[in-house]
């Protein structure tokens, strides 16, 4: 049945019906065979109407030099490249959240991988002279534990790495996450370090920021047109804060809630470091990454991305459209290492049980419900 746009719940049912289980399956592979197809050969019709309606696009598209990519292998061969990631786990208590962060940073001397870890353990609590006052509180610790949780995380993963020494670094996700740009909640205390570990990077300029692609449909636009080992300048950091602070109506993003004081020192900070920072969008393999980089550093970083995402991994280092992944193999092996060292799975059930054997009553009321489940 060819399918509609479809404007409403009552559209989408009568193209999409509710189905016994046995008559589901029974042509479920032919549906999604369908849609994959109908998907690729889409694809490829963006992309050419796209650069048919642009022809200055295929002018800004890039490859990195030659002798930029030469460098690169060499750097990755016998100089000294850092990538950092971090997990989380967060475990809520009736006084607040339990969490910890664990922080990986990988580094390659080109003979040999180094690891350095990191963990950090606190109880995020609430306080309160009455029970009014306690739950008030505990009602704002819940509702940011989670922002102040990840803050954290994002933080010391950009803090440790960058005290790690190196020759290039390397950050998995932007170089100011949301997180770390809504100051969680206290921006006149918790900008400024922030601004300041942003500064020590821009002054090194040896860096690239690395993070999956959002639901942008500008970004989407130029990710249909890129070809494997190819790469775009997009805008500058200075775009992406200013649409944080002022909020983005193409985008849905709503403006930061600053005072009008915290607003002009984001303001000032932005005219100072924004223009210094370049955002890429750049394939490795089919699926297009955002890196963000030194404007003066823009085809190495390039070049760096792509050493790392391919010819580490033994793969051509001009692109490989058959690579799954396309992501820099020493971001992927600090995230797997954190993943493997640091289970939150298992420091949730540390903490249940403690929460147990100190008192099964008491536990109980600490327990997630979920938890118990059968």
């Amino acid at each position: 049945m060819e399918q509609r746009d479809a404007q409403s719940l009552a559209d989408i049912l009568s193209v999409a019906p509710w189905m016994e289980l046995e008559e589901y399956v029974d042509h479920l592979r032919e549906r999604v065979d369908t849609a994959v197809l109908a998907s690729h050969e889409r694809r490829e019709q963006l992309r050419a109407e796209i650069l048919a309606e642009n022809p200055d696009l295929s002018a800004q598209i890039r490859r990195p030099p030659l002798e930029k990519t030469q460098w690169a292998k060499h750097l990755l061969r016998t100089g000294v490249v850092a990538a950092s990631d971090g997990t989380l786990a967060a475990v809520p208590l009736l006084s607040g959240t339990k969490i910890q962060v664990g922080v990986v940073i990988v580094t390659n001397t080109g003979e040999s991988v180094g690891l350095v870890t990191r963990v950090f353990e606190h109880e995020l609590t609430t306080t309160g002279d009455t029970a009014r006052e306690f739950f008030d509180n505990l009602r704002k610790v819940h509702g940011t534990s989670n922002l102040a949780s990840r803050a954290l995380m994002l933080f010391g993963e950009r803090k440790l790495l960058l005290a790690q020494e190196a020759d290039w670094r390397m950050i998995h996700g932007e170089l100011i996450p949301f997180e770390l740009r809504t100051g969680v909640g206290h921006p006149g205390g918790n900008l400024p370090p922030v601004f300041d570990l942003v500064r020590h990077y821009i002054k090194d300029q040896r860096f690239i920021a690395v993070s999956e692609s959002p639901e942008d449909l500008d970004v989407l636009n130029a990710g249909i047109v890129l070809e494997p080992g190819e790469f775009i300048e997009l805008r500058t950091l200075a775009d992406d804060l200013t649409g944080f602070l002022d909020g983005d109506e193409r985008s849905g993003g709503t403006k930061a809630l600053f005072n009008r004081m915290d607003q002009a020192n984001f303001r000032s900070f932005i005219a100072e470091v924004g223009p210094e920072v370049t955002i890429l969008l750049i394939k490795a393999g089919h699926r297009p990454f955002l890196l963000e980089c030194h404007r003066e550093r823009v085809e190495e970083a390039a070049a760096l991305f792509l050493a790392d995402a391919l010819w580490t991994r033994g793969l051509p280092d001009t692109g490989a459209p058959a690579t799954a992944r396309g992501f820099p193999f020493h971001i992927d092996l600090a995230d797997n290492v954190a993943r493997t060292m640091f289970k939150g799975g298992e420091f949730r059930t540390f903490i249940e049980t403690r929460l147990m054997e100190l008192g099964v009553e008491h536990g109980l009321t600490d327990l997630d419900p979920r938890r118990t489940r059968g």
